[in-house]
């Protein structure tokens, strides 16, 4: 199984040590709207805060996985309307050590 399918699983499943797992202790998340960074334990706090309940993903596709990077994109639709989101991820022996987006909002 691919490290991006993995990543889904377990993020979807909410299971914190199987996510734990699949990040380095390094890892940064960036927010593509203001800059900030997560750490990895802040990062999935975050995701551990149910914001899948409060913000759905349409049409997830991976674009481009191999052992240095990930490229994702999917449309998320949630508090904040509807986006169309680019996920990057850096991988290092076989973790995310780095993940970064970008969004572009989409008239409903």
């Amino acid at each position: 199984m691919s490290l991006f399918d993995k990543w889904w699983d377990a993020a979807n499943s909410q299971d914190r040590s199987r996510m734990a797992e699949l990040l380095d202790d390094s890892f940064t998340f960036i927010r593509h709207n203001t800059g900030e960074e997560l750490n990895k334990d802040e990062f999935i706090d975050y995701l551990m805060t149910g914001i899948r309940d409060t913000v759905k993903a349409h049409g997830r596709r991976l674009i481009y996985e191999n052992d240095q990077i990930i490229v994702s994109h999917s449309v998320l639709d949630g508090p904040m309307g509807k986006n169309a989101v680019m996920l990057v991820r850096l991988v290092k022996d076989g973790k995310i050590i780095r993940q970064e987006t970008g969004s572009t909002p989409l008239s409903v």
